[in-house]
């Protein structure tokens, strides 16, 4: 006899979001991000729950967005595709080199399933870390990289479209023409997006709600004094600014563009990254939005101590704002960083069994009468990027289990707050965001504060010169532009891309435009970038020598890691942020018998005695190596799989003190002189995975011959 379980409410809300890439001088998009996650991300995400018509969920769509879709429909320019659009033989020296660069960038899932895109992409960067001319990267291999490149960036189920069928049916030698069928088919999917989506809310399976128009952090737009309620220590801009005429611009146009975009209003709002404080509340209520969403950590820092129960998440609440109620709904961030970071190691029945597992103990454990409202919040487009088949066998087995469990109920916020009676009173609102409940990811850091003083220098000239959204509607656009969250993000030390540079431009570009196209002089300081140019430290991720380390769990001398492969895993987190992990540096490398590996954890994070190390090694064989118990001394070495699980590794050495070092022999890994090695790094809390190190990489290395220190000292 099975338990009987009690119903629950599930609320997907899946966040749609990417920059404006398009360059105020001339409108080219200088990043094909939009084009590449609308044919990749975008429709699938529509086409898959349509096929699902018991479900519901809420899309988010941030409005910039919107326009650059539309603008793809259209043919706007696009620096990478209008690349790809050309003849291989008319590319200049540096265009080869982009194209190379850019179409060697794919998720995980495209290498895994066309080996021959691995080794085209392995020879184009070894071709480029060579230092050697683009030429030598032949122009049937770069129409073939630049073919591969286009399928991979399409989803599985649009594989049967006339123009990938014909490149898949002719994998060896690839032609012109079928490289230009891709780039049309890149195209009609973009145009496909908005239509997919209005056609689903007309029908009322999916609601449909808005991020601001340029997914500024409102709260901090209102004014920067906002940071200090969540961290009384930050460290503000020199610059004060406050502008809550601009997050009501943001939040207005949204609303509008919305409705052009989709023919009906929108009735919620996720504020760009769950950011949220009363005064925006309040904006939020004047635009006739009727509900919003942020973390659980804005809720847990509302209520008083007392009133912070796990029941408390699972409802929505009501917060009194001087233009009347806002309903507010609070994400499960266990739950919804489950399926953005955990769940595609998993095998993906289990991960849904998990899945749904957690849901119905939330309905068992609640207390009262009345029925939970489980949230998942996460973006609907990143965190696809290492799910096998871009997260398509996950999500369809995902729905049609909810589908098929007569005590989970998908259901949208609006549905939600029909159903339900008074709602209870949140008598404060905690002004956060959904990272760590505040704001310190877009504020606080040197760089991010000087971006910060340039927005408010160029908002105080425009109000000087008696500039106004009127009489220059153009440079308070440009302005706007400059308010999105995205420039911040980026700036400082959390999040790390090789772009970074080319975001700094496109922020400082808008800002020059705020003074071009006021008829004002354009400040030097916009010439020079934000962020210092200079060579990342942690950028080393190959070792440059034989190592010899003293493996004692301490930092012996100066040079015992010194030429080892390093990882910062601080700035590791990318377009997702993880939240703040247990490892701070990874740093890895060998001499002609051992692997080594150190880790350096973050402040007072140790000791860990219920967590455990697993050295998962993928290539050339499958073998994984653990270490229970991250605790100090020395640390017992074992097989985690095999026919010996638990045995300890002969001639294996674990140490921990105020570093993990750890040294392995490459004979227990099973790997011999000259064999290319594949290793992920995990810990893991009861058998699950809490953190890779690194987050979005393997370690790839070849094991060493006697030659490897001179031939490395020659290069």
């Amino acid at each position: 006899m099975t338990e009987a379980v009690s119903a629950v409410d599930l609320v997907f809300l899946w966040h749609h979001h990417q920059p404006d890439y398009r360059s105020p001088r001339d409108g080219r998009s200088l990043l094909p991000w939009v084009r590449l996650h609308a044919s990749k991300d975008y429709l699938d995400m529509a086409v898959r729950l349509h096929r699902h018509p018991r479900l519901r969920a809420v899309f988010n769509f941030v409005p910039s967005l919107l326009d650059q879709l539309e603008g793809v429909a259209r043919g706007e320019p696009d620096a990478l595709f209008d690349l790809l659009g050309r003849e291989i033989g008319e590319l200049g020296e540096a265009e080869r080199r982009e194209v190379i660069a850019r179409c060697t960038i794919a998720p995980r899932y495209a290498f895994e399933r066309w080996p021959a895109y691995r080794r085209l992409t392995d020879r184009a960067n070894r071709a480029r870390q060579s230092g050697g001319r683009s030429d030598n990267f032949g122009d049937d291999e770069l129409l073939a990289l630049e073919v591969w490149f286009l399928l991979a960036w399409i989803d599985p189920m649009f594989h049967d479209a006339p123009e990938a069928a014909a490149a898949l049916a002719t994998p060896t030698h690839f032609a012109t023409p079928i490289r230009d069928g891709l780039l049309v088919l890149h195209q009609r999917l973009a145009a496909e997006v908005v239509p997919a989506y209005r056609s689903l809310a007309d029908a009322g399976q999916v609601e449909l709600s808005e991020s601001p128009y340029y997914h500024p952090i409102l709260p901090l737009l209102v004014g920067h004094e906002a940071a200090r309620r969540a961290r009384p220590d930050l460290a503000l801009p020199s610059e004060p600014f406050a502008a809550p005429e601009d997050a009501t611009v943001q939040v207005r146009r949204a609303v509008e563009r919305h409705r052009r975009a989709f023919g009906m209003l929108p009735a919620g709002m996720w504020p760009s990254e769950g950011g949220v404080s009363p005064e925006a509340a309040e904006i939020m209520v004047r635009a006739g939005l009727r509900w919003t969403a942020t973390d659980e950590a804005v809720l847990w820092g509302s209520l008083a101590g007392g009133e912070r129960r796990r029941g408390a998440l699972y409802r929505p609440w009501r917060f009194e704002t001087p233009a009347g109620p806002l309903a507010l709904f609070f994400r499960d961030h266990e739950l919804s960083d489950r399926i953005g970071f955990v769940y595609h190691h998993w095998q993906t029945q289990d991960a849904v069994a998990d899945f749904v597992a957690r849901v119905r103990r939330v309905a068992r454990e609640h207390p009262g009468s009345e029925v939970p409202a489980v949230v998942v919040i996460l973006d609907g487009e990143n965190c696809w990027e290492h799910y096998p088949d871009d997260g398509g066998p996950f999500l369809d087995a995902l729905y049609s289990a909810l589908a098929a469990a007569p005590d989970i109920h998908t259901r949208t916020p609006s549905e939600i707050l029909a159903a339900r009676g008074e709602l209870p009173v949140l008598e404060r609102l905690h002004s956060g965001s959904w990272i760590n409940g505040d704001f310190r990811i877009w504020i606080g850091h040197a760089e991010k504060n000087r971006a910060w003083d340039l927005v408010s220098r160029a908002r105080k000239a425009l109000t000087a010169a008696r500039v106004t959204p009127e009489t220059h509607p153009a440079a308070w656009e440009a302005l706007y532009a400059a308010e999105g969250s995205d420039w911040f993000w980026w700036l400082g030390d959390d999040h790390y891309t090789i772009d970074k540079g080319l975001f700094d431009r496109l922020f400082r570009e808008h800002l020059q435009g705020v003074y071009e196209r006021a008829g004002l002089a354009v400040p030097g300081w916009l010439q020079v970038p934000v962020a210092p140019l200079r060579v990342r430290r942690d950028a080393r991720i190959m070792p440059l020598g034989l190592l010899r380390p003293v493996l004692d769990g301490r930092r012996t001398n100066f040079y015992e890691w010194d030429g080892a492969g390093h990882h910062h895993l601080g700035a590791g987190g990318g377009s997702m942020h993880r939240g703040p992990g247990l490892g701070r540096d990874l740093f890895f490398g060998f001499d002609l018998d051992h692997l080594y590996l150190r880790i350096d954890f973050a402040p007072e994070v140790l000791p860990l005695p219920e967590h455990e190390l697993a050295i998962d090694v993928l290539a050339p064989r499958s073998v994984r190596v653990r270490i229970a118990g991250l605790e100090p001394g020395q640390r017992p070495v074992v097989r985690g799989d095999g026919a010996r699980p638990g045995e300890r590794i002969e001639g294996a050495a674990c140490y921990i003190d105020r570093i993990l070092e750890l040294g392995i022999p490459f004979a227990a890994l099973g790997v011999n002189v000259g064999q290319s090695v594949e290793i992920l790094v995990h810990i893991l809390h009861q058998g699950q995975v809490v953190e890779t190190l690194p987050a979005d990489d393997l370690l790839r290395f070849r094991v060493p011959d006697e030659s490897f220190d001179s031939a490395m000292w020659s290069a």
